[in-house]
């Protein structure tokens, strides 16, 4: 009985071996035509990764080399090669910083104006990579520059409310709350301040100074308006 159980698999398995078999002649053309796409496929997929890090090498040794004379000289030199950087490899891994340099450069060449879209781009991303914590304040700065103050109070304002790092945070309300204050707004001014003061520990000497202007600015804004400061007799 077991030997027949035996032979009845082996008859199966070389009949199965023969339907393979016969299929495969008779699909010798498709086979042949499969191998040669996968082929392709494959030195496709090869080409492309190659050439993404020939794309990566080449990109890493231009940014280092616009780094160092961004660091080495007057910053308008390197402004047209940035540009120039961006067409060809502005969605690389070094777009970001290539825009926060060129944002950067442009500032430092009194061409403020021109700084606002690469800083805006490049902050994309706000609050997960510290370039774009940098382009934050660049395009702050931008905006300060060429007079838009509703716009740079915002951007610090987003600063102050996004970032982990409590200095970042902290950099961005003082230039909110410097702003509003210039603008007259002290309530807003008065408001950031507390919140300054709120999240900075007692410890720190910079706590009583927040709630020092938090306070001058209330009673500046109620003596502005008529009212009686609540800490006066």
């Amino acid at each position: 009985m077991a030997q027949q159980q035996h032979t009845a698999d082996e008859d199966k398995f070389v009949a199965s071996t023969l339907q393979i078999l016969n299929w495969g002649r008779q699909h010798t053309r498709a086979l042949i035509i499969g191998g040669i796409v996968l082929a392709i496929g494959v030195l496709a997929v090869r080409y492309y990764l190659d050439y993404q890090r020939q794309v990566r090498e080449v990109a890493s040794t231009e940014i280092r080399t616009i780094r160092a004379q961004l660091l080495g000289g007057d910053a308008s030199q390197v402004v047209d090669q940035l540009r120039a950087f961006l067409v060809q490899y502005g969605s690389s891994e070094y777009g970001r910083e290539a825009r926060v340099l060129l944002g950067h450069s442009l500032l430092l060449s009194n061409r403020a104006s021109e700084a606002i879209e690469p800083a805006r781009q490049a902050m994309e991303g706000l609050g997960d990579e510290p370039l774009a914590d940098r382009a934050a304040f660049l395009l702050a700065a931008a905006y300060e520059e060429v007079g838009d103050t509703a716009a740079a109070i915002q951007t610090y304002e987003r600063i102050g409310n996004s970032l982990e790092s409590r200095l970042l945070r902290s950099r961005g309300l003082e230039g909110a709350a410097r702003l509003r204050a210039a603008q007259g707004d002290r309530a807003g001014a008065a408001a950031l301040y507390r919140q300054l003061a709120e999240q900075t520990p007692e410890r720190e000497v910079a706590r009583a100074f927040y709630e020092m202007k938090a306070a001058e600015l209330q009673a500046e804004g109620l003596a502005a308006v008529g009212l009686p400061s609540s800490e006066g007799p």
